[in-house]
């Protein structure tokens, strides 16, 4: 498939359709960045330790979301 038809078929996706495109073409983007890699690893290493989000991370970073619209 080409990138003309690529182009062509986004508007037909669903948006949580383009939303995963988007995000995979984020994540694509950046495979080649040490620095982004380094720090995939250690925060899937932090979960694996068990190390995830507190409650008040998540509205914290919920809080700064709806402030910027997002």
């Amino acid at each position: 498939m080409s990138f003309a038809e690529i182009k062509q078929q986004i508007p037909t996706l669903s948006p949580e359709e383009r939303l995963e495109l988007a995000g995979l073409i984020a994540h694509l983007s950046r495979t080649d960045d040490t620095q982004y890699q380094t720090d995939l690893d250690r925060k899937l290493a932090n979960m694996d330790a068990g190390k995830k989000f507190t409650q008040a991370d998540l509205e914290r970073l919920h809080n700064d979301l709806t402030a910027r619209g997002q």
